[in-house]
C-alpha cells in the first residue's frame, strides 16, 4: 500500500477519534449544566421560601404581641375577665399572617399573674389571682383556626406549606400606691439628726413665747426649707415625677400620721393619730396630674400648720392598708404603701403586727426611716411583705429612695 493511502487514512482515522473525543464533553457539560440549572431552582426556591417563612413568622410575633397588650390593657381598665379575652382575640384579627387576619379563640387566651421567679425575673403563672395578666399562644394549621400558610416553591421542596406558631405576654402592673408619712412633732426638727433642734430663721415663727423658745417653735409650722417635712415635701415630688413616665401611672393615695394628740393651747385643736388626706383617684378616669395636685396640696397645707404627737406607725399603716384594700381600690392592682417615719416608733401596736396584716392582705409595703438608726422592726415589717427597708441620714439620699421607689413600680411586658 502506498504512504499516501496510509497518511489518508491515519487522517480519518484520528478525525474520527476527535469528533467522538468532543461529542462526549459536550454531553457531559450538557449533564453539568442541567444539574446546576436544577441546583439553581433549588436554592432559589429555597430562599424565597425561607425569606418568607421568616416574614410570617414576623407578622405573628407583631400581631400576638399586639392581642396580648390588647388584653392585659382591657382586663386592668375593666376587670372583665371575658372581655379581655375578646379584646385579645379582636386585636389579633386586625393583622395579617400570610395574607391572612390572624385568627384565634378565647381558648388560646389565657389569664394570669406576674410572679417574680427565683432568678429575679417575672413569670406567668396561669390562673394565678388576682390576675393582672394574659398570655397568648397562637397557632397556624392542623385544629388552630388559623389555616398553614402556602408556600411559592412547595412543589419543588416537596413541601406545600408550613404552620409557624408563638406566644406572647403582657401584665399590666396597674399600681396602687399610698403614701404613709410620718406627720408627728419631730418632723419640724432640721436636718441635723439632732432632736429638739429645729431650723433657724422659720418666716411661721409663732408668737406665743411664755413657755420658752423650743415650745414656741414646737407651736409653730415647720420651715418651709429647712425642717424635715419640707425635705420630705421635695423627695415626695421626685417619686410624683418619677412615677408620671408610666402609662398609665399608678393611682396615688396620702395618709399621713402621728398619734392622738390635743394642742396645749388654744384652740386646743385635736390630731387624730392617722388620716386619709387624698383619697384613690376614681378608677375610670383617674387623672394622674390632678391628684397629683391634689397631694402636693395636702402636703402643703400641712405644712403650714404646727405638727404634733409621736410615732404611731401601725395606725398609718393600718389606714394605708385599709383603703388600698377598700371599695374604692382595684381588686386586680398590685397595692403597695411606702411608709415614711423619722423616729423609733413609740406609740400604738406593734410594727410587725401592723405589717403581718398588711402581708396577709396582700400589700407590699417599702418602709424609708429618716435621720435614725436601723430599726430592725421596721425593716423586718417591710421585708416580711416582699417590701425594702431604706435607712437615709440625709436629704440626697432620702430622695435617691424615693426615686428609687418610683421606678421599681411597674412592669409591663416580660415575654
Amino acid at each position: 500500500m502506498k504512504k499516501s493511502s496510509l497518511l489518508s487514512i491515519a487522517v480519518r482515522n484520528n478525525h474520527s477519534i476527535t469528533l467522538r473525543s468532543t461529542g462526549g464533553r459536550r454531553g457531559s457539560a450538557l449533564f453539568l449544566i442541567v444539574g446546576l440549572l436544577v441546583v439553581f431552582v433549588i436554592t432559589a426556591a429555597i430562599t424565597v421560601d425561607y425569606a418568607y417563612m421568616q416574614l410570617v413568622r414576623t407578622e405573628l410575633q407583631v400581631a400576638t404581641d399586639a392581642a396580648a397588650k390588647a388584653g392585659a390593657e382591657a382586663l386592668a381598665r375593666t376587670e372583665d375577665l371575658e372581655f379581655a379575652q375578646a379584646e385579645a382575640v379582636r386585636y389579633a384579627s386586625l393583622n395579617t399572617v400570610g395574607g391572612l387576619p390572624l385568627a384565634i379563640s378565647t381558648t388560646d387566651v389565657s389569664l394570669g399573674r406576674l410572679v417574680e421567679g427565683n432568678s429575679g425575673r417575672w413569670e406567668f403563672n396561669n390562673g394565678g389571682s388576682p390576675q393582672n395578666a394574659v398570655r397568648v399562644d397562637s397557632k397556624t394549621g392542623g385544629a388552630a383556626l388559623h389555616p398553614s400558610v402556602p408556600l411559592f416553591f412547595g412543589q419543588v421542596l416537596k413541601k406545600s406549606d408550613f404552620s409557624p406558631q408563638t406566644h406572647a405576654t403582657a401584665g399590666q402592673q396597674q399600681v396602687e400606691v399610698c403614701l404613709c408619712l410620718d406627720r408627728s412633732g419631730s418632723m419640724l426638727f432640721d436636718m441635723s439628726g439632732t432632736d429638739w433642734v429645729y431650723p433657724p430663721n422659720n418666716p411661721g415663727l409663732s408668737n406665743f413665747t411664755a413657755w420658752g423658745t423650743t415650745w414656741r417653735n414646737h407651736l409653730s409650722p415647720p420651715h418651709p426649707t429647712n425642717s424635715r417635712w419640707a425635705v420630705l415635701a421635695s423627695a415626695v415630688q421626685i417619686f410624683m415625677d418619677e412615677a408620671a413616665q408610666y402609662n398609665p401611672p399608678p393611682r396615688t393615695s396620702l395618709v399621713t400620721w402621728s398619734s392622738n394628740y390635743t394642742m396645749p393651747i388654744a384652740p386646743s385643736t385635736q390630731y387624730q393619730s392617722a388620716t386619709l388626706n387624698a383619697a384613690l383617684p376614681p378608677f375610670a378616669n383617674a387623672d394622674y396630674q390632678a391628684q397629683r395636685a391634689v397631694i402636693t396640696s395636702s402636703i402643703n397645707q400641712l405644712g403650714s400648720q404646727p405638727m404634733m404627737g409621736s410615732t404611731n406607725l401601725s395606725a398609718g399603716l393600718d389606714m394605708a392598708v385599709a383603703h388600698l384594700t377598700g371599695s374604692q381600690a382595684s381588686q386586680l392592682s398590685n397595692k403597695v404603701v411606702i411608709l415614711l417615719t423619722d423616729g423609733q416608733w413609740n406609740d400604738g401596736r406593734g410594727p410587725l403586727l401592723a405589717g403581718a396584716d398588711a402581708r396577709d392582705a396582700g400589700v407590699l409595703v417599702h418602709a424609708v426611716s429618716m435621720l435614725t438608726d436601723i430599726q430592725p422592726e421596721v425593716r423586718q415589717m417591710a421585708e416580711m411583705t416582699g417590701g425594702r427597708y431604706y435607712s437615709t441620714q440625709n436629704a440626697d439620699e432620702l430622695r435617691e429612695a424615693f426615686r428609687e421607689l418610683a421606678q421599681s413600680l411597674q412592669i409591663v411586658m416580660i415575654e
